[in-house]
């Protein structure tokens, strides 16, 4: 799944999640790779393990560093940047196009289209399924609203920045 942290100053990192594996109930290992030029490069191992209810990472499953207290699910703290995290999609207002305007990030295909037009939807609420680098997306809600119109068809391939949908504000 496609992961972007976006700063304040409008610095996006996007990164894929490959693969993930529990190896018990306090220690899950997550494999993904950074999206660079649009291409994946820097594929790495993490390792996340939970002792006395606080988390810890490790690159190699040997040295391990706390982790800061996460309490919000949309927000991601690095050293001294303060990132918003969208899992599977970015709304398009963030970074060029109107708030709830849906454009795509690469090329790809729609593999399924989950609302109408005029149905009414909440913020992270699956709109539709993009296929993109061999994987799928869940393109979600940037806002609450209604489905103002739909501009693509399932199985319909894209060029990147194309106007997928729009979504009007409630």
């Amino acid at each position: 799944m496609r992961n972007y942290f976006i700063d304040d100053e409008k610095n996006e990192f996007v990164v894929d999640l490959h693969r993930t594996v529990v190896h018990s109930s306090n220690l899950v290992e997550f494999t993904f790779s950074a999206l660079e030029n649009d291409k994946l490069e820097r594929t790495q191992n993490i390792f996340v393990r939970k002792l006395a209810g606080q988390y810890f990472v490790s690159m190699d499953n040997k040295r391990w560093k706390k982790l800061a207290r996460q309490d919000a699910p949309n927000i991601m703290l690095n050293v001294n940047k303060v990132y918003q995290l969208f899992r599977g999609y970015k709304p398009s207002g963030l970074m060029g196009g109107n708030e709830g305007e849906l454009l795509t990030q690469m090329p790809g295909k729609i593999v399924k289209i989950i609302v109408e037009k005029g149905q009414q939807v909440k913020k992270g609420d699956n709109l539709l399924i993009l296929e993109a680098m061999k994987m799928e997306n869940e393109i979600k809600a940037p806002i609450d609203g209604t489905v103002k119109e739909i501009y693509v068809s399932e199985g319909q391939a894209l060029e990147n920045g194309f106007l997928m949908m729009e979504v009007e504000k409630a």
